[in-house]
């Protein structure tokens, strides 16, 4: 093997497939991560992959972060629900019909503007310590980004198919389930990731402002102590679950429902030319 295929082989080893470029980053980002700290002797101000790791360790022994996880996630789960159904029957309703759309636009707008730590403090003043807090702080911050983008891919459906069902007398139930939201699947897609994505952060701001169980409180409880360590420990561990559900979830997800999309690629890529 010559030299240069010998460099392609390598290159496309390492280059070549983005799970392995991803797994490349995380490890260059620890390894500058750990020489920073220990060269310049600043662990004690952005601690250390091997302080964080060792302390995380000793951390999932003890069990103390299970009922503080779960609470998170069960809030979590009843914000992002929240958002995404309020979202995307908003966003179909402003789409479909102009009134509506005319008259809600320019809400929909101004709930895009709101900044979300001001939404997370009024919801917590209002609420105080309970499951609405979170769940209704992202429902708001989400829920106006979700509507614009579910109103943008109801206003482009295919007019031609609207026609032809409306030529044809296909009920308005069945034009909806088939042609509807089967042409605005990506966008509900992308709502979900994007919602969820939101959601937790959401979350967690509300918890670290005010609660008294979940992470967030226990990164507030870290901060109080100026540990960075501590701190660190529950944002890598939530940062691992969010981004195991992304790719284990979500990602399989998106391949099951798109799969005919690549079937549609080669269909077209064969065949004489």
């Amino acid at each position: 093997m010559s030299t240069s295929q010998l460099r392609g082989t390598v290159e496309g080893v390492l280059l070549g497939n983005r799970r392995v470029v991803f797994v490349e980053s995380i490890l260059l980002l620890v390894l500058v991560w750990e020489l920073g700290a220990r060269v310049f002797g600043i662990t004690d101000l952005i601690a250390s992959p091997l302080l964080v790791g060792s302390s995380m360790y000793g951390m999932l022994q003890t069990g103390d972060w299970v009922m503080h996880f779960v609470a998170s996630m069960k809030r979590i789960l009843y914000g992002f629900v929240a958002a995404l159904v309020v979202g995307v029957i908003g966003g179909i309703v402003l789409g479909v019909s102009s009134f509506w759309g005319r008259v809600l636009r320019y809400y929909v707008l101004v709930g895009m503007a709101v900044p979300g730590l001001f939404v997370v403090i009024f919801t917590a003043m209002a609420f105080g310590i309970s499951d609405t807090t979170p769940m209704l702080a992202t429902a708001i911050i989400t829920a106006p980004f979700v509507v614009d983008m579910i109103q943008s891919g109801v206003e482009n459906v295919n007019s031609d198919l609207l026609d032809m069902s409306s030529a044809f007398d296909v009920s308005r139930a069945r034009v909806y389930r088939r042609v509807l939201f089967s042409s605005i699947l990506p966008e509900v897609f992308s709502s979900i990731r994007f919602t969820f994505s939101v959601a937790w952060k959401v979350t967690i701001l509300a918890e670290v402002v005010i609660s008294n169980v979940g992470i967030g409180f226990l990164i507030r409880d870290n901060m109080s102590r100026f540990s960075m360590v501590g701190v660190l420990q529950y944002v890598v561990l939530f940062v691992i679950v969010m981004m195991l559900i992304e790719y284990g979830v979500f990602s399989k997800l998106e391949k099951y429902l798109f799969h005919w999309r690549e079937n549609v690629k080669s269909s077209m890529g064969t065949g004489p030319r």
